[in-house]
């Protein structure tokens, strides 16, 4: 085959439109021929760079949908993390609570020191207890009424009266429950609280 048609029938060829005869006989020409080989590898890379620019103008689009889509995702997240933290801010977890809300009343009943602790300004009263140091600590919290609430404005702190073997116990200067309120910590010594009740 002459170069002229072989040249006429590359850009059919690379763009596989050639039947497979044609086929055979280009590849067989360029074989052998320098000169349409070079048109053909020549014609091959512009068309690799066509299709590169084109597949990244394609691209384009979808590199800014991906980032649209990303910072959708991200502050969707984020909003879901502030109104979920700001629930339970405001209606599980709260702030401390100031001592003059509290009202504090001690009473005896079956065998326990109760140590009643109520809040009066109308909000919900969270109660952290550590018994893992001694004195045992509270952490007075409040925080608004939710529907989910169950706690209310209450809560009781008992204490047994009597020792392991069923004796009655006595209280000393050293037991003591510690409050921690916003404004103070206050101590209460269960040895005047027993004397306030009658029981030592």
């Amino acid at each position: 085959m002459k170069c002229e048609i072989i040249k006429d029938l590359l850009p059919s060829y690379i763009d596989d439109l050639t039947s497979t005869e044609s086929n055979f006989e280009i590849e067989e020409h360029l074989k052998t021929c320098q000169e349409c080989k070079g048109v053909f590898d020549l014609m091959k890379a512009e068309i690799n760079v066509e299709n590169i620019e084109l597949n990244k103008e394609t691209i384009k689009p979808f590199k800014k949908l991906n980032k649209r889509v990303l910072q959708s995702v991200l502050i969707t997240l984020a909003s879901c993390i502030l109104i979920v933290g700001s629930y339970f801010y405001f209606f599980e977890i709260g702030w401390k609570v100031a001592f003059k809300d509290i009202n504090i009343k001690y009473s005896y009943q079956d065998d326990n020191i109760l140590i009643g602790f109520k809040l009066t300004n109308g909000k919900v009263l969270n109660s952290w207890i550590n018994h893992k140091e001694a004195p045992v600590t509270i952490t007075f919290t409040e925080c608004f009424h939710s529907i989910f609430d169950d706690i209310g404005d209450s809560f009781s702190y008992g204490i047994r009266e009597e020792d392991e073997s069923g004796e009655m116990k006595t209280f000393t200067e050293d037991d003591c429950i510690i409050l921690k309120f916003k404004d103070k910590t206050e101590t209460l010594y269960l040895k005047e609280i027993a004397e306030e009740l009658g029981l030592q």
